[in-house]
């Protein structure tokens, strides 16, 4: 059985672009491809769609799409604004309630669009001049006074609609803008402020005319710190703006149902896969349905994706949309749940150059390779090599949701248990009544045999609540440095370091038997006889024994390793010797 024949696959590779609806067939392509979420539902029925129509007079404000790149922001823009636009793309949309909702707003507005780019304009000037433009396509012929010649521009706004009624008296004025957080970023402290009064003039007008105004951001704007110093300003825009947030479970829900589709016997085969599975973690079953409807990826994946904030552009539907594509034709496994974990965005994440420009994401990445490399060429149990490398790229991902990357905060290994659905069908031969905890105690022994490996640098445990964390304030490599250290040592220097390593071994007095010499006085037990035999014990050749006097029972030589000396070997029946093999 391969995971293409447990889902039908709707690959999602290319960003929406807003401007891209207003192509009649990128709109209807747009409006049938959209999955509506109940939750999503309900704000479109309730917030969205009420806030736009002009039949019924309310209290109607400018809307804030709120959603992080990649998670449709853009599509659901262009979906509101293409069936505002055109009222046989109706039939198009795959949520009845919206469908009838819908009605109220299909085809009664005649729509502008715009992106805002890298430029130095004022946002006054920008939606203004496409304002301008745009109207005159429309054949509506109407400029905007000189910013400097007037005190509001809500009388503007009303002589701009009063010439759109004269050419459309049964159409509203809908201006969509995509990108408008990542603008007002770049504007400077004097500049932002006349921004965002002149957004809050574009929310008040839209109480009194037929024009609307929706504009995508990537986050809340109004809880942004960016923005702290102009909370004022920031307040009174909040006042005539409503926003539409995108939430995991509507990514969740786009994933099921159109990424990752599946027909009910396909559910079911799905779940008879799961289910013997599901004994070996605490939440599989109570979980079960969510499992089946997002399968092959794990459900934990979205949710810790959506934490990583230092990433931006984090294009979860993208990125899992190319998974998928590359797993396709391969065998679903039996000996453990075939699932897509979070761990495997790590490498995704390290292979993108850019990430390496954030300081932050550098110092994990650089700390995530160091100890990959350790456990490829030194970890001693090679058969749990293959879940040690998970849980690094695991704990590598989520070192970058916590906030702060040096903070001893992790995931304990009941939690990396669940999350990435690790699994060793060893413990199931175990046949215990509580797999679970012996799948537990098997990641926990991974998780230490990694820091064994590592000399405990690199990773760490809190031991005040059992998390697992990369550590970078201890990211020295000790085999690393001594490798390094060893390169520049001549021969005499390093069997110098051997004999003083030697030396605490055999617990050797300071004080040597002969002044000068490498040399101790040693005692054996002759254990048959009960008695004790007495030699001699050289850090050296054969060429220093006759310094050792008087003669006794024995004498051991520990042989220089990296330059020993000649020496001619006897074959004397009281010599023997040691060497050390690399």
């Amino acid at each position: 059985m391969k995971y293409g024949d447990l889902i039908q696959f709707d690959p999602i590779e290319s960003v929406v672009q807003l401007r891209d609806a207003d192509k009649s067939s990128a709109a209807q392509h747009l409006v049938n491809t959209y999955v509506i979420s109940d939750e999503m539902a309900e704000r479109l029925i309730q917030l969205v769609i009420p806030q736009m129509q002009f039949e019924q007079p309310v209290d109607n404000k400018g809307l804030l799409v709120v959603g992080n790149y990649g998670t449709g922001k853009s599509h659901l823009m262009s979906v509101v604004s293409s069936l505002a636009a055109d009222a046989s793309l109706l039939e198009g949309v795959n949520h009845s309630g919206v469908r009838d909702a819908a009605e109220q707003i299909a085809g009664r507005f005649k729509v502008i669009r715009t992106e805002i780019g890298a430029t130095t304009m004022s946002l006054r000037d920008i939606l203004v001049a496409e304002l301008e433009e745009s109207l005159d396509k429309l054949g509506v012929d109407y400029v905007f006074p000189d910013a400097g010649t007037i005190t509001s521009h809500k009388r503007a706004f009303e002589d701009m609609m009063e010439k759109f009624d004269q050419a459309y008296p049964k159409h509203g004025l809908l201006l969509v803008v995509d990108e408008l957080l990542d603008y007002l970023r770049t504007r400077k402290d004097q500049e932002l402020i006349l921004d965002l009064n002149f957004l809050r003039e574009i929310g008040e007008v839209c109480k009194d005319l037929r024009f609307r105004f929706m504009a995508g951001v990537q986050e809340a704007i109004f809880d942004s710190p960016r923005f702290a110093f102009v909370a004022d300003s920031i307040r009174r825009v909040k006042d005539r703006f409503e926003q539409i947030s995108i939430a995991r479970s509507d990514v969740k829900y786009v994933v099921a149902e159109r990424l990752l589709k599946k027909t009910a016997e396909q559910q079911a085969k799905i779940r008879d896969y799961l289910m013997p599975f599901a004994k070996f973690y605490s939440n599989m079953n109570e979980r079960m349905d969510e499992f089946v409807r997002l399968f092959p990826v794990h459900p934990d994946y979205i949710d810790t994706f959506e934490r990583v904030t230092v990433v931006e552009k984090r294009e979860v539907l993208k990125t899992l949309s190319l998974g998928m594509k590359g797993i396709l034709d391969k065998d679903v496994p039996q000996d453990a749940p075939g699932l897509i974990a979070f761990d495997s965005y790590w490498n995704t994440l390290k292979q993108n150059a850019s990430f390496r420009a954030i300081p932050d994401i550098r110092a994990v990445i650089d700390c995530s390779q160091v100890l990959e490399s350790r456990i490829e060429n030194a970890f001693p149990r090679k058969q749990y090599k293959p879940m040690a490398l998970r849980l690094i790229r695991a704990l590598s991902l989520h070192r970058l949701t916590t906030g702060d990357i040096y903070a001893p905060m992790g995931a304990s290994a009941e939690e990396l248990r669940d999350r990435l659905c690790l699994f060793d069908p060893l413990i199931a031969e175990l046949g215990s009544d509580e797999p679970d905890k012996d799948l537990q105690t098997h990641v926990e022994t991974v998780l230490r045999e990694i820091h064994k490996t590592v000399s405990g640098q690199f990773i760490d445990e809190n031991k005040e609540n059992q998390q697992w964390f990369l550590n970078l304030k201890k990211t020295d490599d000790f085999d690393a440095l001594i490798d390094n250290k060893a390169d520049v040592l001549d021969p005499n220097e390093l069997d110098r370091y051997y004999y003083e390593a030697l030396k605490r071994v055999m617990e050797c007095q300071d004080a040597t038997y002969v002044t000068g010499y490498k040399i101790w006085q040693h005692e054996l037990v002759w254990q048959e006889h009960k008695a004790a035999r007495t030699g001699y014990l050289f850090f050296g050749a054969p060429n220093e024994r006759s310094t050792a006097v008087p003669q006794r029972d024995f004498y051991l030589y520990f042989i220089q390793p990296n330059d020993p000396p000649r020496f001619k070997d006897t074959k004397e029946s009281d010599e023997v010797f040691f060497r050390l093999k690399g």
